[in-house]
């Protein structure tokens, strides 16, 4: 192949992973994930592990396809589709599920003999002691991976490479596809930690406010997202 060519093929594969990272379900799904916390290094994490995972998925389903002549079942792809929407729907609704349970309130005192204020006051449910952001990050690779057998990644990623005879090619293109995913959440998780780093140092309220709004946001585009795989 000439070199040229090669290079255009890798260029096509960089493009589409970053495209495929944009996709609608799987912003939604980082969003819900890395937005729920309010630090710039987890969302970049959160972004970094769910691009490990669908690329790892990819890169699986490219070798058994090379070597072993195999393709991801329809089957396979289409129960992953409704998954992703359930999956989504789970997100949202313990989202919502830990807004509520955190009760605010206005809490009146006083300190010797200044005029009574009001501060807000919020009670969190207790919670047993468990890194809960290494369990998230363990979760993104999961979803990572349901994204990667489900969707346009078999479009965009495995159909090109079925044109390429040499498999180490093949399997170089997916490499490529998957670092234009990675790339592209990234940027993508970069902004929405400072925003929400800067949402969260602004206003406690307004914090609460879009994290209901991201949760109530995923249970609404993940039941349309099972009612249009079904």
């Amino acid at each position: 192949m000439p070199e040229h060519s090669y290079l255009m093929i890798l260029s096509l594969a960089f493009g589409g992973g970053m495209l495929h990272a944009l996709d609608a379900d799987h912003i939604v799904t980082i969003t819900s994930l890395a937005g729920d916390k309010h630090n710039f290094r987890h969302s970049l994490q959160y972004c970094t592990r769910w691009a490990l995972g669908h690329g790892s998925v990819l890169l699986f389903f490219g070798a058994a396809m090379f070597f072993l002549g195999m393709m991801i079942p329809a089957e396979l792809s289409h129960f992953a589709e409704i998954l992703v929407g359930v999956v989504l729907v789970l997100i949202g609704a313990r989202i919502v599920i830990d807004v509520v349970r955190a009760r605010a309130h206005l809490h009146f005192h006083q300190h010797d003999h200044l005029l009574p204020h009001a501060h807000w006051h919020q009670h969190h449910p207790v919670k047993v002691h468990v890194d809960a952001s290494h369990q998230h990050q363990h979760k993104a690779v999961l979803i990572g991976m349901l994204h990667g057998v489900a969707g346009s990644a078999p479009l965009l990623a495995l159909l090109p490479i079925s044109r390429l005879h040499d498999p180490m090619s093949g399997m170089a293109y997916l490499l490529v596809f998957g670092i234009g995913t990675l790339a592209s959440m990234l940027f993508f998780g970069g902004i929405l930690g400072k925003s929400m780093s800067w949402l969260h140092c602004y206003s406690q309220r307004t914090i609460k406010a879009t994290r209901l709004v991201i949760g109530l946001g995923a249970i609404v585009f993940g039941a349309i997202w099972i009612q249009v795989s079904i």
